[in-house]
C-alpha cells in the first residue's frame, strides 16, 4: 500500500492504456471530483478531460459579496488550468451524448469538438429559474455568474449617479424614486444576502452622492414562501428578519412579480412598485442538458441511484445540481438540495467509487476515515 499525503492511489494492475475520464461542468461537483481522481489515479491510469464555459471554479456563494463591492471578481474564482494540471480544459457546451458509441460533442466558442469517453460524470450544475411572466426575462437581473454579479453593481452605481443628477421638479422626483428603487425576487440565500449586503455597502458610501440620503433608497425583499430562508430553519429565518427590519429592509411575503417594466413592477397583490432595478434570485432549475438526455428525470434532475451512477446507462455517473442524489443522511426519499456543499462531497464520493481500489487499500482507507478525509 502506497500513501500519498492523505489520499491513497491504487495498485491494482495497471490498464492497457489509460482511462478516458471526462467531466462536464466545473462547479463544485465536477470540479472537487477531478482534483480527488488526479489524486488517486496516476497518469498511466488515467486521463482527464473537463467541459465547461470557464476555465475557472466559480464561488457561486459568493456572488452576492461581488454584487456589493464586498468582494473582487478574482477573489471567488479558483483557475482550473492551474489547479487542475493534469487535465485537459475544453471549453464550451455539451449538445449531445451519444451512451452507446461512447461520444459527446461540445460547442466552443470558435469551434465544436466531438469526445469519446470511457468514464463519464455529468456534473453541468444548475441555471437561474425562469419563469414566464411578463417583462422579468427582459428586464430582471440573475445573480448566477460573475459577469451578473459586475453588472448588477455597476447597474446600481449608475441608477444612484443619474438620480444624485435629477431636478427637483415632478418629473424629476418621480425618476428619482424610480432609480432609487431595488427590488429582489427571492429571500432564499442569494436574495436575502444581496439585499443585506447591498444596502450595508451604499450606506457606507453614500457621501459619494451630494444628494442621497441612505434612508431614502428602498430595498424590497419579496418571495412566495412565508418565511425568509426557510431552508436555514425557523430561527434563523426569524433572525434574518430582524436583522434585514434592522437595516431597513422591507421584506414582502407571499407575493411575487406579476408583471416588469424597465420602470416598474407590478406584484401579485396588484401593487406597483416604481423601479428601475429588479435582481432575479428565485430558485435555479438543473442545466438545459439534462432534458436534452432523454433520460428519467425528476422534477428536472436527472435520476440515479445512491452511488451516482445513472440507472441503464454503462460507465456514467451524476452528481450536484442537475442530479436527483438520493439524500441517505436525512431522507433518502427525497434528492439533497442543489447546494455547494452537497456538490462537492458529492464530486469527492465519486472519485473514491471508481476505479475500485485493493482491498487492503479499501480497508486501511475505511478504518481511517475520520482523518484520511
Amino acid at each position: 500500500m502506497r500513501k500519498f499525503g492523505r489520499s491513497f492511489r491504487t495498485t491494482a494492475p495497471l490498464p492497457a492504456t489509460p482511462a478516458r475520464v471526462v467531466v462536464v461542468g466545473g462547479g463544485f461537483g465536477g470540479f472537487y471530483a477531478l482534483r480527488k481522481m488526479q489524486k488517486l489515479l496516476g497518469p498511466e491510469r488515467a486521463s482527464f478531460t473537463l467541459v465547461a464555459p470557464n476555465d475557472y471554479l466559480l464561488y457561486s456563494p459568493l456572488l452576492p459579496e461581488v454584487a456589493t463591492g464586498v468582494l473582487d471578481p478574482r477573489d471567488i474564482a479558483v483557475s482550473t488550468r492551474q489547479t487542475l494540471r493534469r487535465t485537459k480544459l475544453a471549453l464550451g457546451h455539451v449538445t449531445s451524448v451519444d451512451f452507446e458509441q461512447h461520444r459527446l460533442k461540445v460547442s466552443g466558442p470558435e469551434s465544436d469538438t466531438e469526445l469519446s469517453w470511457d468514464k463519464l460524470i455529468l456534473a453541468p450544475g444548475s441555471v437561474t429559474r425562469q419563469f414566464d411572466i411578463p417583462g422579468v426575462a427582459e428586464h430582471a437581473h440573475g445573480l448566477k455568474t460573475l459577469s451578473e454579479a459586475v453588472f448588477i453593481r455597476n447597474h446600481v452605481l449608475a441608477q444612484l449617479d443619474a438620480a444624485d443628477e435629477l431636478p427637483d421638479t415632478e418629473a424629476g422626483r418621480a425618476e428619482r424614486k424610480e432609480r432609487l428603487t431595488v427590488v429582489a425576487v427571492g429571500a432564499g440565500y442569494t436574495g436575502t444576502e444581496f439585499v443585506a449586503q447591498m444596502q450595508n455597502w451604499i450606506r457606507g458610501i453614500a457621501t459619494r452622492w451630494a444628494s442621497i440620503d441612505p434612508s431614502e433608497i428602498r430595498w424590497l425583499l419579496i418571495d412566495l414562501a412565508p418565511a425568509v430562508l426557510p431552508e436555514l430553519g425557523e430561527k434563523l429565518g426569524k433572525e434574518a428578519m430582524d436583522v434585514l427590519a434592522e437595516r431597513g429592509v422591507e421584506v414582502r411575503l407571499g407575493v411575487t412579480v406579476a408583471s416588469a417594466t424597465a420602470t416598474s413592477v407590478t406584484l401579485t397583490d396588484d401593487d406597483v412598485v416604481p423601479a428601475r432595478t429588479l435582481v432575479w434570485g428565485a430558485g435555479v432549475a438543473p442545466s438545459p442538458l439534462i432534458a436534452q438526455l432523454e433520460l428519467p428525470t425528476e422534477k428536472g434532475r436527472l435520476v440515479v441511484d445512491p452511488d451516482m451512477t445513472v440507472p441503464g446507462v454503462a460507465d456514467v455517473w451524476a452528481i450536484g445540481d442537475a442530479a436527483a442524489v438520493p439524500d441517505l443522511a436525512a431522507d433518502p426519499s427525497k434528492p439533497t438540495p442543489p447546494t455547494a456543499q452537497h456538490a462537492q462531497r458529492q464530486g469527492i464520493a465519486v472519485a473514491r467509487k471508481w476505479p475500485p481500489l485493493s482491498a487492503s487499500e479499501t480497508d486501511a482507507r475505511t478504518s481511517t476515515r475520520i482523518w484520511v478525509w
